[in-house]
């Protein structure tokens, strides 16, 4: 078991803290809704709950979407995260008195509990983040990558110093499959001029053509020969960092990230 910024690493399982924080809180609700002989019940509050949550986080950022369809279906696509927990907790409770009627106080000690459960890993990732936050040292800054130009066969070199700041550094590998969903959104990003920096974690230069190629993909890409994925303590894959004018990490997300989550991101760059 490791302890990293981003995540609970149990060998190769990698739970990020927000899952892990969402994991523990619907085992403890259950759990505890179990011991009153609540369960059925408790399983449909948590579902009206979930929904609503994220219901509301897509109504929240429906501009970022391409269209209503997408924003729809991001709804159920959870990887990447996003809820409104402002508007989900409080459909839960009327689901509850809903379903339950004058036994709905039952639910308040499971529902109170699991809040309370649920914090606990989102304060250890707190900790784990500040008030050191991971800088880029020296020794980092004066390494040299290599990248590949859209077109071009030959890697060219630069240093990660010199890469333009603030940015964003999103970890990837082909091999990936949340990583392959994300890149299509990424690239089209870093087209428009956003410094995207997409830095494979360790492929050959083949692999990462022969990737762009099929998914007809145009973009900057860099190679990972100065082991940065280590300095960041980056524990899966994707993972993408904001980093600052001076080299600090500000934010980091691991995961695919959706629209809405790139575009937030993008904003404090400003």
């Amino acid at each position: 078991m490791k302890l990293t910024p981003d995540a609970l690493v149990l060998g190769p399982l990698a739970l990020s803290w927000p899952n892990l924080a969402l994991l523990v809180g619907i085992l403890a609700f259950i759990w505890l809704a179990a011991r009153q002989g609540l369960e059925s019940k408790a399983w449909w509050v948590l579902l009206a709950a979930l929904l609503a949550a994220r219901t509301g986080y897509m109504m929240a950022h429906l501009s970022t979407w391409p269209s209503l369809g997408a924003a729809l279906l991001g709804i159920v696509d959870i990887r990447s995260g996003g809820w409104n927990w402002w508007v989900g907790l409080p459909v839960g409770a009327l689901a509850a008195v809903w379903l339950l009627r004058q036994e709905s106080p039952r639910l308040l000690l499971p529902g109170g509990a699991a809040l309370a459960l649920a914090l606990l890993p989102l304060g250890v990732q707190f900790s784990l983040t500040r008030p050191a936050q991971i800088p880029t040292l020296p020794a980092e800054a004066s390494r040299v990558l290599q990248y590949l130009e859209p077109g071009q066969t030959r890697p060219l070199e630069v240093r990660f110093a010199d890469l333009p700041k603030p940015m964003l550094l999103n970890f990837w590998a082909t091999w990936c499959p949340p990583c392959r969903a994300e890149m299509p959104l990424l690239v089209e990003y870093q087209q428009k001029g956003y410094p995207i920096v997409l830095l494979n974690a360790g492929e050959d230069v083949g692999a990462i053509q022969g990737f762009l190629a099929q998914s007809g993909l145009s973009a900057r890409v860099f190679l990972d020969s100065a082991g940065l994925q280590r300095a960041f303590q980056v524990s899966g894959l994707p993972t993408t960092l904001l980093i600052g004018t001076d080299g600090k990490v500000l934010a980091r997300h691991l995961g695919p990230v959706n629209r809405a989550q790139l575009e937030q991101l993008l904003r404090r760059l400003e």
